[in-house]
């Protein structure tokens, strides 16, 4: 039984609150009734969450902000001097110890959580405090993989983010083209995967491959000012970033392509369409 972890399990036995299933070890997870299809029999397969509750395993179709060894924005219901309870997405509230509160958990706020079992007591547990930008192996990513990312908070280098719910990485502040903030979610891309296991991030793909989505904004910039866009080759980087939240380079990229195309012509300190 994969604690903390959606599985399929077997219906070995049912009453009147509820079935309880069965892995192939013969491990049980009682499934309460409201979870519980109505023409459920046994020896039928169920897709369901396992949790604890009250040292016993029961189960769930209900379906989590996060699993063990991934991390959620999780809103606190109730924080006590021992530690605080958490939504994350099931019946039962996630308990973050005190001693796992990087800053005390406050009752109503949203906090990015990362989800284990503590070795100790063997229970589900989480925790806000966590490596900033750690070394990976064997990574599952590639250079240029779209990734989905949740913003963890502003460094020195840039921005520290989660990366498909599973590991930390960064965007450096000269791949920022627009305001970030933290908890909120963005679509990005691998970077790289440094030597040292890190990980780098990009808000932006490169490449003329994607280029396309690069001259549609700068298209729809020209409309929306009447035709004319008071940027050039020779504009600053700062100055592209804030008009057209991309980078310089795919900024030239995407006007050489309209030029070529007969779209815009491109003057000294100007852009106009045609």
């Amino acid at each position: 039984m994969q604690i903390g972890k959606t599985q399929i399990l077997k219906i070995a036995d049912k009453n009147y609150t509820g079935v309880f299933l069965e892995d192939a070890g013969g491990t049980r997870a009682f499934l309460p009734k409201i979870f519980a299809p109505e023409a459920a029999e046994t020896g039928d397969e169920m897709e369901v969450f396992v949790y604890q509750d009250d040292d016993r395993l029961k189960a769930t179709t209900e379906k989590p902000l996060a699993e063990v060894g991934e991390f959620a924005v999780m809103n606190c219901v109730q924080s006590l001097p021992s530690g605080a309870f958490m939504d994350w997405g099931i019946i039962k509230d996630l308990f973050i110890p005190y001693t796992q509160q990087k800053l005390k958990i406050i009752e109503g706020k949203r906090y990015l959580v990362y989800i284990y079992v503590d070795e100790k007591t063997g229970l589900i547990t989480g925790t806000t405090k966590f490596k900033r930008n750690p070394q990976y192996d064997n990574l599952p990513l590639r250079k240029g993989d779209r990734v989905h990312l949740i913003l963890m908070g502003e460094s020195e280098l840039g921005w520290n983010v989660i990366v498909n719910q599973q590991y930390i990485g960064l965007i450096y502040a000269s791949d920022v083209f627009k305001k970030l903030y933290p908890l909120s979610e963005e679509t990005g891309f691998i970077k790289s995967i440094r030597e040292d296991g890190k990980i780098d991030v990009t808000l932006q793909q490169d490449g003329f491959e994607h280029i396309d989505d690069f001259r549609q904004m700068v298209l729809d910039k020209l409309s929306e000012n009447f035709g004319i866009l008071y940027l050039s080759d020779k504009s600053t980087p700062e100055e592209i970033k804030e008009e057209l939240q991309m980078s310089k380079k795919n900024f030239k990229k995407a006007i050489g392509g309209l030029y070529k195309d007969q779209l815009i012509d491109i003057l000294e300190d100007k852009i106009l369409l045609k």
